[in-house]
């Protein structure tokens, strides 16, 4: 997490101390060490390190491969919108954090034990900048994820109306909130070069809460944002397998949930550590979670619009699923027999002039289900189309030569 740098810089010193007094370490004696200069190629390493170091290469790398691929598609395909430009920027920021996360890790010693660092002056202001920076990265990556899947499900259109307020009211608050908490990060010290340099007059926020307060909204915002995609699919009759796929493509997130909770819990022991101290605090790789979790959540974010791409390039995986799904709706002789479908909006409906004896019908066009959220939309991939799933017994009376529903259930989608 970006925190874990500045703090690590500060108490870098006090760790240094105890270096220059070791002779030994705890595998053998200290080997000597180069002086100290800004080619981090000379500076001591650890697997560890060298671990956080892959981290933060590989889930950039893997982000601005698939946000690349989201892009072509939608720009090939002429869909390029609001939650493709969010997706994107957050992109963009993550791959610059990468950069100064890199930089830090090295410049820094993180993952390197204390008996290791060089025997050199160390000034913890390149450290205290490079983190200044990565924070002012990191704080508007998240909201710009969760703001491109809210403008992603309003795309999909076909909600209710409460659903859809719902989406809205979140996605404003989410954004009002980045610009908030970006504007609190930046003025975190008064003046703002104080929080490189604390020898200079001025004043900095508690710290501590305030990063421990924007991680726990960061975290309510999460899962607010995972609830609407399950009360959407929750309703829908579709086969139980098919709907909890459905639920795990849309709530991918909750990976980046889990690594939230995590940097939350070890922003609080940094500030509130627990007691004895940890005599080796550089041996530590905590730094890499805001690395993981910002392109986690833009992974997990970019797969479900990425599907129709995917069934262009795998066609014959897709038609797999989709034969099986269909097998499951076919059910009777009049299955998927309408083409004729509307919207029910009562809970009652008689239908007269029938004279077909007693039957039961069942519509359904839900087959197209079985494709993402963007293959639901129609063959322009702008309109989403409304299908609804109606089952309804009828009773003929030979007297009056009506006929009175005695049952319906039905689902809108």
């Amino acid at each position: 997490m970006p925190q874990v740098g500045a703090m690590l810089s500060q108490g870098l010193l006090v760790a240094r101390q105890a270096a220059e007094n070791a002779t030994v370490g705890p595998v053998g004696p200290v080997p000597p060490f180069p002086q100290q200069s800004l080619d981090i190629a000379s500076y001591p390493t650890t697997g560890l390190q060298q671990f956080g170091l892959f981290v933060i290469i590989f889930f950039p790398v893997l982000s601005v491969l698939l946000v690349g691929l989201r892009v072509y598609d939608r720009l090939k395909t002429k869909t390029f919108g609001l939650d493709d430009a969010f997706i994107l920027m957050a992109t963009v920021l993550a791959a610059a954090e990468a950069v100064f996360s890199y930089a830090m890790m090295r410049l820094q010693y993180l993952g390197v034990h204390v008996w290791q660092l060089p025997m050199t002056p160390f000034d913890p202001k390149i450290g205290a900048i490079i983190n200044y920076i990565v924070v002012m990265l990191y704080n508007p990556e998240l909201a710009l994820v969760k703001s491109s899947v809210l403008f992603f499900l309003l795309r999909l259109g076909g909600h209710q109306l409460g659903v859809r307020r719902s989406i809205q009211v979140l996605n404003w608050s989410n954004i009002a909130l980045m610009v908030a908490v970006l504007f609190a990060s930046i003025w975190t010290c008064v003046p703002i070069h104080k929080y490189w340099d604390r020898t200079v007059e001025g004043h900095c926020n508690n710290e501590a809460m305030q990063y421990l307060v924007t991680s726990g909204i960061s975290i309510l915002t999460d899962v607010l944002v995972l609830i609407i995609p399950v009360k959407i699919v929750v309703g829908l009759q579709v086969a139980r397998k098919l709907k909890i796929i459905l639920i795990c493509l849309l709530c991918s997130g909750v990976v980046v949930t889990i690594f939230s909770i995590l940097r939350m819990r070890a922003i609080y022991f940094l500030y509130y550590p627990p007691s004895p101290p940890n005599p080796d605090p550089t041996y530590d790789i905590g730094f890499v979670y805001s690395t993981v979790e910002c392109n986690l959540a833009i992974i997990t974010a970019t797969i479900p619009p990425l599907h129709g791409l995917m069934r262009k390039w795998f066609p014959r995986f897709f038609q797999m699923s989709s034969a099986k799904n269909t097998a499951y709706n076919n059910e009777g002789p009049y299955s998927g027999g309408s083409q004729g479908l509307r919207t029910i909006g009562g809970s009652n409906m008689v239908l007269k002039d029938l004279k077909s004896p007693t039957r039961s019908h069942r519509h359904s066009r839900l087959n197209s289900l079985s494709n993402s959220e963007e293959e639901i939309l129609g063959k322009d991939r702008k309109v989403i189309t409304r299908t609804t799933s109606v089952q309804m017994t009828y009773e003929h009376d030979q007297d009056e030569k009506k006929v009175f529903p005695q049952s319906y259930t039905g689902i809108a989608v």
